[in-house]
């Protein structure tokens, strides 16, 4: 039996997945990719809602570092589809924002321990709501969400 590993690709992923691995790809790289970050969804959303969305991703990510099971994956600026743990945090970040609250833990399960899971529910609804407004925004005046 081979392994074979199939690469996601844009197919399938809204707006606001789209955005969040973009955060997740470009979080790392330094200060100047996070005020390019902040000024792009600052630009779409107005400095509160950027200012919101960024201070859940930083603690997330933080509560990932000092509780995860593991480091996810996170595929470089450049790559093409996406990893299977850019493809979870979206999920769960997705799923605690639109108050699907047993699938978001469900989802919190696999990359937190215990006790973090509802420090991650709430830096995941933080992030997410700005993200999801940002993508409405785009819909009612008929423009895509714009993603680097």
């Amino acid at each position: 039996m081979q392994h074979v590993t199939f690469s996601k690709t844009e197919q399938g992923l809204r707006g606001p997945e789209l955005r969040l691995i973009e955060l997740l790809r470009y979080w790392d790289n330094g200060p100047d990719a996070r005020e390019g970050l902040w000024r792009g969804l600052r630009r779409h959303l107005g400095s509160a809602r950027a200012n919101s969305c960024l201070d859940g991703f930083s603690d997330m990510m933080g509560l990932l570092r000092r509780h995860g099971w593991h480091m996810p994956t996170i595929l470089p600026v450049t790559a093409r589809g996406y990893s299977e743990d850019e493809l979870a945090i979206a999920r769960f970040v997705m799923a605690a924002t639109e108050q699907r609250r047993d699938v978001a833990l469900q989802e919190a399960s696999f990359l937190v321990s215990p006790q973090a899971l509802l420090p991650m529910l709430n830096a995941a609804m933080r992030t997410g709501l700005p993200l999801l407004c940002e993508d409405c925004r785009a819909r009612v005046m008929a423009r895509p969400a714009t993603v680097h």
